[in-house]
């Protein structure tokens, strides 16, 4: 048993209907930080510090749509194998998921947990640019602040 202090928290209920009421775009991060896919892995870097985000959406460097994502974890395991100058598409580790900004957090949350990912493009429909993104720790934020 742990001696951890336990966070008070509203019962699942609660918060689970606030989750499925609460559309995403009164939650994402409006705007998406994102790189061309032949940026060097520095760029991403760089994009990722300038940001404050941990993760970058890389841009196919045919067609400018989204590739995928490159996340701090992929960026410093790369850094360490590769060369600094490598492509940042050679680093992505998450496909481009979307969702649109009126479905709940609820389904946000659903859509991440069937997935090897953590962030979600924010759009209103497959071909038009997104509008933001909400990722898992947006969610967690959110949660942790009606607690």
């Amino acid at each position: 048993m742990s001696t951890a202090a336990r966070l008070p928290m509203p019962p699942r209920s609660t918060l689970a209907r606030l989750l499925e009421r609460t559309p995403v775009r009164r939650i994402m991060r409006p705007g998406v930080v994102s790189v061309a896919g032949n940026a060097s892995l520095l760029q991403v870097a760089d994009a990722m510090s300038a940001h404050g985000v941990h993760a970058i959406l890389v841009l196919d460097a045919h067609s400018s749509s989204p590739a995928g994502w490159v996340n701090s974890a992929a960026l410093l395991e790369r850094l360490l194998e590769y060369s600094p100058f490598e492509p940042a598409a050679a680093a992505i580790t998450e496909e481009p998921l979307c969702i649109v900004p009126s479905a709940s957090v609820a389904d946000a949350v659903h859509t991440l947990a069937g997935s090897d990912v953590t962030h979600l493009l924010v759009t209103p429909g497959p071909t038009a640019a997104p509008q933001g993104v909400v990722s898992d720790t947006d969610i967690i934020r959110f949660a942790a602040s009606r607690a």
